[in-house]
């Protein structure tokens, strides 16, 4: 019997921007190389209601997660009926959904994404896979970040792969194997100043761009211990709200400074990681992606910092790779392939990472 050499996957990614669930539905090809075509890809919104419920979730390990793993796979499976049928798509082989993290510490052996599988598969009649993190985990990794195995698969012909979500994460090659780890806070940290004066978002950094660097509190931001350590490492969603956040909410000065002082921060932390790296090419191509990649001050700071030429990819990917990336996880779940790149996560083997239902038959 023939290995099936072709999926069509949706992907799910609810990241720690808060913006809502991103969603491909790609047809991935298992070749040499393997080949990708997303099909059909958009954005849900969270109502203000989720927004809240996600933004106020507790990060207690020992808290019961049940209301809200049940309420956010509902959220998630009207999302995907809702796209299934506005695109008049077939159900897919598999739905690769990410959830929402609401804790991460893999130094405890502990991470959490609601969004239970199970009812995902149930409200939508398709197979799920879900809990992707926790094999990794278990393992002795830091089940993050996920997105390397799509660069070194997909996108091999950068030197490095810069996503700037709500935290800001790179993958490159090295003579020992692809490594990846979460640079600093990044969209979260600006959306939050942007919403104490109800707005969504800076958009294109206009107002970052408007305002002046202050030393104190980026020498506040710059001083966390976190960049000082080595690789593997990964960012927790409440250790960036309870270090960054609020000192960026103590400090004494203009919305505007405050996100001119946090956009130079996430930059120079991103030059930092870059000029460490880009030692040996004359023409540093970087791969950027993530809501960041649309912060044209942003983007005009790393290039000024980093004295590299940057040329981003389409709207498409820059939106959506974290999505394809789940697209990926899964078809390699199905393949019973591993997932994970132990060099980046720092776990003792590489897994395959997911959990895989199918729906119950209703009485």
């Amino acid at each position: 019997m023939s290995k099936q050499t072709e999926y069509h996957i949706l992907g799910l990614m609810s990241g720690s921007s808060l913006d809502g669930i991103d969603m491909a539905y790609c047809k991935i090809q298992i070749n040499n190389p393997y080949t990708f075509t997303i099909i059909a890809a958009a954005t849900f919104p969270f109502s203000n209601e989720e927004f809240m419920m996600l933004k106020n979730c507790s990060p207690d390990i020992h808290y019961n997660y049940q209301q809200e793993d049940a309420l956010f796979a509902k959220v998630s499976a009207n999302a995907i009926n809702n796209f299934l049928q506005n695109n008049n798509l077939p159900k897919p082989d598999a739905i690769a959904s990410h959830g929402h993290t609401v804790f991460h510490f893999p130094a405890l052996g502990k991470t959490k994404q609601i969004g239970n599988g199970q009812r995902i598969a149930n409200l939508t009649g398709c197979k799920v896979i879900y809990d992707f993190r926790s094999a990794d985990v278990d393992a002795g990794g830091q089940g993050a970040p996920l997105v390397p195995l799509c660069d070194a698969i997909f996108f091999n012909n950068y030197h490095a792969c810069l996503n700037i979500g709500g935290i800001a994460n790179i993958s490159f090659d090295t003579p020992t194997g692809r490594i990846g780890f979460d640079i600093c806070g990044a969209n979260q940290l600006l959306n939050y100043i942007a919403q104490t004066i109800d707005l969504p978002f800076d958009e294109n950094g206009e107002l970052a761009a408007a305002g002046f660097v202050d030393e104190q509190l980026l020498s506040e931001l710059n001083a966390c211990t976190y960049f000082q350590l080595p690789y593997p490492k990964s960012l927790d969603n409440h250790f960036v709200r309870k270090y960054f956040i609020e000192r960026i909410a103590a400090a004494n000065i203009s919305v505007n400074d405050k996100l001119a002082t946090a956009t130079y921060h996430i930059a120079q932390q991103i030059t930092n990681v870059i000029q460490q790296q880009n030692t040996l090419h004359q023409n540093y191509q970087l791969l950027i992606t993530g809501g960041g990649a649309f912060n044209i001050y942003l983007i005009q700071l790393i290039e000024k910092l980093a004295g590299i030429k940057i040329i981003l990819p389409t709207n498409e990917i820059i939106q959506f790779k974290e999505a394809l990336a789940m697209c990926l996880m899964g078809v390699e779940k199905l393949q019973n392939k591993p997932n994970f790149l132990p060099s980046v996560t720092g776990a003792r083997f590489a897994v395959s990472g997911g959990v895989v239902v199918v729906p119950e038959k209703q009485d």
